[in-house]
């Protein structure tokens, strides 16, 4: 079900080597025991398992750039740092075997969780109300708003713009709904993942991509420049939208440590190294990124291990 990749530390981007910032993660552990301690109690369900088993499988995605990507046998990203922190702390505490399931697709991401060939995923995947009867999220981790990538020639600036203007969003995602919902008079464009919407835009088949600014910054960053892509500053539509680990309903208790130990990652130093790294385009193009991307401990409250948002 997972499968082994090569650790290198060559490259920006590249997987750092655990021994480079062990420190750092045996702060966020520390903290986020010190929280454990306080709030938990023994039970049936902790006795040498997580999630009720002692093989923890985590879904991921390998095409986002940025957030979450293979490339000759090494992963980077967002999604993946929070990930290697992650495998650390149960490895490490839990005392359980972590594997990494490559390539996730957005649409099968609550089906694997449902079926068990995911026991918890880390795919870029937004906490809705909808998707909250089905799994159960430990989150936010991340917030972000979905905007429009385009070429950086394109005279795409604002909402009025796109009217007529052919806009690509793949399945399985909220994109689509938003999109419809806001600017009826856009044409829509299908794609079956992220890359296949880009590649559509650079071969003119769209004039712009619409997702989550995360995502297109991760793009863009690999194309920036007066012939690569750009993320229309300003341009969004929908809610902002908030990234969560999915679980499996019926373990609330792990649910709930999950939940103690990510309030201790975001709020370290690690979540904005890691951020920073991940999004150097996004980072020196918007000076607030930290107010606008990291969420509250009452953020995560609200939305970790419930079946609706706590008000």
């Amino acid at each position: 079900m997972g499968e082994t990749v090569t650790r290198t530390t060559a490259g920006r981007g590249a997987e750092r080597h655990r021994a480079g910032h062990r420190m750092r993660r045996r702060a966020v552990v520390v903290a986020a025991l010190a929280a454990l301690l306080a709030t938990s109690c023994a039970s049936d369900e902790h006795d040498g398992r997580f999630l009720g088993t002692r093989e923890i499988d985590v879904g991921i995605h390998k095409d986002l750039p940025g957030m979450s990507l293979l490339e000759n046998y090494t992963y980077s990203g967002f999604d993946n740092d929070l990930f290697l922190d992650l495998e650390e702390w149960l490895e490490g505490e839990e005392g359980v075997q972590v594997t990494r399931n490559a390539d996730v697709p957005s649409a099968a991401r609550i089906a694997k969780l449902q079926s068990g060939d995911a026991d918890l995923i880390i795919a870029s995947f937004s906490i809705t109300p909808d998707r909250m009867k089905e799994i159960d999220f430990v989150g936010p981790y991340l917030t972000t708003v979905q905007g429009f990538l385009v070429d950086a020639d394109s005279r795409i600036r604002t909402h009025a713009d796109l009217a007529g203007k052919r806009v690509c969003t793949w399945d399985g995602t909220t994109s689509r709904v938003a999109l419809e919902a806001e600017l009826e008079d856009t044409v829509s464009v299908g794609g079956t993942d992220a890359a296949e919407c880009v590649r559509k835009l650079r071969d003119g088949q769209a004039d712009a991509v619409s997702t989550d600014q995360v995502l297109l910054y991760g793009f863009a960053q690999l194309e920036p420049g007066e012939n690569g892509l750009r993320v229309v500053p300003g341009l969004t539509v929908g809610a902002p939208q908030h990234y969560g680990i999915g679980v499996a309903k019926g373990h609330r208790e792990d649910c709930g440590r999950l939940a103690e130990w990510l309030k201790g990652y975001v709020g370290s130093p690690e979540w904005q190294a890691n951020f920073r790294e991940a999004q150097p385009l996004l980072v020196r193009e918007n000076p607030d990124w930290i107010s606008r991307h990291k969420p509250e401990d009452e953020l995560i409250d609200a939305h970790s291990c419930v079946d609706k948002p706590k008000v």
